[in-house]
């Protein structure tokens, strides 16, 4: 089932076109890994996918209905976005901010349930976060802010995820924990997809990719297919070199 398509998607910054007649569909129970050097559009095309950016050609429908067409409401409640970085103008403890996830759900000055409320603990504890409830987010450090973001994104439940270079700051344990919980996200058949910078992560934990070479070009397809020492130095312009033991596969320089 289709979630979330691109059709002939056209992005430039400027002059400069960073993709050209993008064709991409995140179907349920599928995993994007979007992959390209820095500057080639990927955080801007994340954007885009969640209808915060405009695009300058092509078509993007969710559902089957034109994402233009849909009030942000509509779309908060099928589609979470994790940002690169988050800012937070505002005094908050950490479960206030876990329970913004479930806003899109509320109708106007309607409180959260206690159903709300469980969901938020539940995705504290998931993030290792209850701990952290009631201390404010401008104490937190980096690794802990991102935690809740995860968390929060946890708690709105949307059935299509966009995330961002999700392991920023993250320690190596929380950094399984998270790709643990996309592999929970798949098996829930949610559509996911992610910015990475490591192709190991995309080639272990995505069963599909996107590479953009940031001067137009893009190709899309089956991970084990589209992964390889030659396009991957022609993508990051760079030795790329492959190791095997037995089935296993890795990239190093």
């Amino acid at each position: 089932m289709s979630r979330l398509a691109a059709l002939e998607l056209g992005l430039s910054v400027g002059t400069r076109q960073l993709c050209d007649g993008l064709c991409l569909t995140l179907a349920a129970g599928e995993c994007w890994g979007i992959l390209g050097p820095n500057g080639s559009g990927k955080t801007t095309l994340l954007h885009t996918l969640a209808g915060l950016r405009p695009a300058q050609q092509g078509e993007l429908w969710l559902d089957a209905i034109p994402l233009k067409q849909l009030k942000r409401q509509q779309i908060a409640r099928q589609l979470g976005l994790l940002l690169q970085d988050n800012h937070d103008p505002f005094p908050a403890t950490v479960r206030e901010t876990a329970l913004s996830g479930r806003h899109p759900y509320l109708q106007r000055w309607q409180g959260e349930t206690a159903a709300d409320h469980h969901l938020a603990e539940a995705a504290l504890r998931q993030m290792e976060l209850e701990g952290l409830a009631e201390r404010m987010i401008q104490t937190l450090s980096g690794g802990e802010r991102r935690r809740l973001a995860i968390a929060t994104l946890l708690t709105q439940d949307p059935a299509i995820l966009l995330l961002d270079e999700p392991l920023n700051h993250l320690d190596l344990r929380h950094q399984q924990l998270l790709l643990l919980q996309i592999t929970q996200w798949r098996r829930r058949q949610k559509a996911v997809a992610m910015v990475l910078h490591e192709p190991n992560h995309a080639l272990h934990y995505c069963n599909r990719v996107l590479l953009l070479y940031g001067d137009g070009r893009w190709e899309a397809g089956e991970s084990e297919r589209l992964l390889t020492p030659q396009r991957l130095s022609e993508l990051y312009q760079c030795s790329i070199l492959e190791s095997r033991s037995g089935t296993r596969r890795w990239f190093h320089f």
